[in-house]
């Protein structure tokens, strides 16, 4: 398996729409059959949240990712990453890391 990492920072006011994004999200990446959202770590007053979704190819998986992102406002950050990782996570795995807008 391989994973897709997102990292970003948001205000409270971001939470919701986060949230409600997921929700739509999840049953569109089972439909394209590229992967699934795992997990987030949100802060719930403001600050950091890694997301993580994991497929079988993390670039394939980018691919449909990316116009997503671009709905959410607070992801066009230049401070938004993207690490994908093709393997395991915490392991020695091949992995690029580089801000969103890049590689487009």
């Amino acid at each position: 398996m391989q994973h897709l990492i997102l990292h970003f920072t948001h205000d409270i006011e971001d939470i919701i729409p986060w949230t409600r994004f997921i929700k739509e999200l999840q049953p569109q990446l089972a439909r394209s059959g590229v992967g699934r959202f795992d997990s987030d770590d949100m802060a719930i007053d403001g600050g950091d949240c890694e997301a993580v979704f994991l497929g079988l190819d993390a670039k394939e998986l980018l691919d449909v990712l990316r116009p997503h992102f671009r709905i959410l406002p607070f992801l066009q950050k230049p401070t938004t990453t993207v690490r994908l990782v093709f393997g395991e996570l915490d392991s020695s795995s091949e992995h690029q890391i580089f801000s969103l807008g890049d590689n487009e």
